[in-house]
């Protein structure tokens, strides 16, 4: 029974990986991407630690599809940032209780803040006066993929949320 659910989640895990790679050939705005929805519900589904994997290997790819447009060692700031930001994310749903409301709001409003606010100070001595132009489209993503991974996740059936189907959120 053990191996049926190591199984299920491995599978579960590739499935988002590819829907990643997916969501990075769907640009908004030249490099930002429908990369991290899956990330972000990967972050529910199978816990803090693969959600944040997700969500560097979904904006690695993403930028690397877009011939890493803003340089490597940005797109590798921007990865580690979300691998923080789909941590931080499903830890607060994981603690406060996954499917509440206020956690949702909450567990979307510190996303947005890591993945926007608190990472275009980090890239600002690498790019200096594109910064500016960044947060919109960042801002516009950001809500587009947070709002794409809530729906999917209220769609989905009981039984694929459950601990018995994917072991567990650790």
């Amino acid at each position: 029974m053990g191996n049926n659910r190591a199984l299920k989640r491995v599978t579960l895990s590739a499935l988002l990986l590819a829907l990643c790679v997916i969501g990075a050939n769907v640009k908004i705005m030249g490099s930002i991407a429908l990369d991290s929805a899956p990330a972000f519900l990967g972050a529910l589904l199978l816990g803090p630690w693969v959600g944040a994997f997700l969500g560097f290997f979904g904006h690695m790819t993403s930028a690397l599809l877009s011939g890493f447009p803003l340089t490597l060692p940005v797109h590798l700031i921007v990865g580690a940032m979300m691998a923080v930001c789909m941590f931080v994310f499903g830890y607060i749903r994981k603690k406060m209780g996954i499917d509440r409301l206020g956690n949702t709001i909450v567990s979307d409003i510190v996303a947005y803040l890591i993945n926007v606010p608190l990472e275009i100070p980090l890239l600002y001595p690498l790019l200096k006066g594109a910064i500016i132009a960044l947060f919109i489209p960042l801002t516009l993503a950001t809500v587009a993929n947070l709002v794409i991974c809530e729906v999917l996740y209220v769609v989905l059936p009981q039984r694929v949320k459950q601990a018995d189907f994917i072991v567990s959120h650790g």
